[in-house]
């Protein structure tokens, strides 16, 4: 691996990954500065008074929702190259990352040489997307004509057994917009009822399973 001078963030709240992570990242990038944070708040913390070229971040933040840490991130260091290594391989996710614009997404569950390629990569100033998640791109599924984000909160809420009339007031739109939502979903995913519409999404990975 070719010599990296870069100061490089570990974000995340478990103890086994953060070391295993900035031992990976030692022995690959010995010149390279390497910090790590436990939470999102110290992550923050840090990144207010100490300049990084990348962070690596886990998404499922104890204090901080993923997507809020990103939008912060950005504000904050408008220059920073931000890895996100998450847990979480649904589409509805992983179309979410894609549209907060982030330079790479890597899973937990791949080879630890994924962290190595995608640091080198985004510090090159390129893009870097594990294989599955390039498979989504290449496949279609998370353009823009498919479930849209508006659409993919409506499927979720729907769901969760909300009623029209709730999830105009969860998202603050009009009862007409809900229903609007849900009639695109069920021509999107061919679906014939709201039941046949949420075991649809679960199949695609649309719908957030708990775990």
């Amino acid at each position: 691996m070719e010599e990296i001078d870069a100061h490089i963030l570990v974000v995340d709240d478990h103890f086994l990954v953060l070391k295993a992570l900035k031992d990976i990242l030692k022995a690959d990038f010995p010149n390279a500065v390497i910090a790590d944070a436990n939470s999102g708040t110290a992550a923050l913390e840090l990144l207010a008074k100490t300049h990084f070229d990348v962070v690596i971040l886990d998404i499922g933040l104890p204090d901080v929702s993923g997507l809020d840490m990103i939008s912060q991130l950005k504000s904050l260091c408008p220059g920073l190259r931000i890895i996100v290594n998450t847990m979480h391989e649904e589409l509805w996710f992983v179309k979410q990352l894609l549209n907060s614009d982030v330079d790479a997404i890597l899973f937990k569950s791949l080879d630890s040489s994924a962290i190595v390629d995608a640091v080198a990569n985004v510090l090159a100033g390129n893009k870097y997307f594990c294989d599955e998640v390039a498979g989504m791109c290449d496949s279609g599924i998370l353009s823009e004509d498919n479930v849209t984000p508006r659409e993919l909160d409506v499927l979720k809420l729907i769901s969760e057994g909300l009623s029209n009339n709730e999830i105009s007031t969860a998202l603050c739109i009009s009862v007409n917009t809900v229903d609007t939502h849900r009639r695109h979903l069920m021509e999107k995913l061919n679906a014939k009822n709201a039941a046949d519409l949420v075991m649809t999404g679960v199949s695609m990975g649309l719908i957030p399973i708990n775990r």
